[in-house]
């Protein structure tokens, strides 16, 4: 076996003669067989060894690329989702906010209600009682630094979310709707009743004097307005209306003069025939009977205008209330009050007596409209049924 292959390579490379030339000189070198066998030996491993090392390199350089390919695909797919989710949370930020802007006028109206208005009557969801702003902390954005494999998005699911979203919303469109039906009561319980005690010329000019700027003022806190839906905006504007005739209602003379308990009526406001003459006559008030030097009260806050003697009247009180409303007292025995005064409600002007054009101790009450006499009876009638 080795001869033949001694005889193959031998043949394949035969002995071979290289003249080599120098300085003049010509060389003789031969090359046996064996040494060309080794160099081509050593050629084709080191072109194997160059060709296996390439074919390595190359698939190392693929699956280099190929994992930084895929990292950077995890990359943009965890920054899709983290963008994704930060704008889920800005949305549910924004929702939160129309919340919590819900809340502040619904607590707002609440606490701003009419003593005529219950509060009891608002059944307000438990949902409500807290800030929203509280559970705020439970929403977590995350941020485009943090890794993927290390962290995961904290936020509550939009389905979660959207549930609790709409659970909140029904319950302030069901209490707005309340305070609406509460308020549109009231309000049309008190225009009917002005209405009915002719008082409605008095209501336009405590409405045009309402919007006279007067002592005001305090630091500025502000609902954004641009998150409350339109309809509970105008539920407020209702509420602030109803406050203004509230206010209305308290600067009327709602009540006669005299403790309910002290006086019966003994002469009405109208047609009439005199007590002096017995003749027909217009009476112009009314008349309280009552015990002698009985305390008589403001029937509203006021300025004195006359206090003194007044022809028949004998000592006469005539005091101007808002709204162009007067009241005038008559046959005092005696008069507490002085011309110019400023006094309130329920204040002790006089005491009930006998002087002037009287027959026995009473009171004579009269009430005017823009200087108009009205029935006080029918005043303070209608206004009792809106205390």
């Amino acid at each position: 076996m080795s001869v033949f292959i001694k005889s193959f390579y031998q043949k394949t490379f035969p002995a071979r003669q290289l003249l080599i030339r120098q300085n003049g000189e010509v060389k003789h070198v031969i090359l046996p067989s064996w040494v060309q066998l080794t160099v081509a030996v050593l050629v084709f491993a080191t072109l194997a060894w160059i060709s296996i090392s390439t074919l390595r390199v190359y698939s190392q350089t693929n699956k280099i690329s190929n994992i930084q390919q895929n990292q950077l695909n995890k990359q943009l797919l965890w920054q899709k989702k983290v963008s994704e989710q930060n704008a889920l949370y800005t949305n549910q930020l924004e929702q939160l906010a129309i919340l919590e802007q819900k809340q502040a006028l619904l607590q707002s109206m609440i606490e701003s209600l009419p003593a005529s208005i219950s509060k009891d009557s608002i059944q307000l969801d438990s949902n409500l009682e807290s800030p929203i702003s509280e559970r705020k902390e439970e929403f977590h954005a995350p941020l485009l630094d943090e890794e993927p494999n290390n962290k995961q998005v904290n936020l509550v699911t939009p389905l979660t979310f959207s549930a609790r979203y709409q659970h909140l919303a029904q319950a302030y469109q069901k209490n707005f709707a309340l305070l609406d039906s509460q308020i549109n009561k009231r309000h049309d319980d008190i225009l009917a009743m002005l209405k009915g005690a002719g008082l409605e010329s008095a209501l336009k000019q405590h409405l045009a004097l309402s919007e006279q700027k007067t002592a005001q003022g305090g630091p500025l806190d502000v609902f954004d307005e641009t998150k409350i839906p339109t309809q509970f905006l105008l539920i407020a504007d209702k509420l602030l209306l109803l406050n203004n005739l509230e206010s209305f209602l308290t600067e009327l003379p709602n009540s006669l003069p005299l403790p309910a308990a002290k006086y019966y009526i003994s002469s009405s406001f109208g047609l009439r025939k005199d007590p002096m003459n017995n003749r027909r006559a217009f009476h112009k008030g009314v008349d309280l009977a009552g015990w002698h030097k009985t305390e008589i009260f403001a029937p509203a806050d006021a300025i004195v205008l006359r206090a003194g003697r007044n022809g028949g009247y004998g000592n006469f009180i005539e005091l101007e209330h808002k709204n162009g409303l007067v009241t005038r007292f008559g046959h005092l025995n005696k008069i507490k009050v002085k011309k110019g005064q400023l006094i309130t409600k329920n204040d002790v002007i006089g005491l009930m007596g006998s002087t002037g054009r009287s027959t026995s101790t009473h009171l004579h009450y009269e009430v005017l409209l823009d200087g108009k006499h009205v029935n006080p009876l029918k005043i303070t009638k209608a206004l009792s049924h809106v205390r």
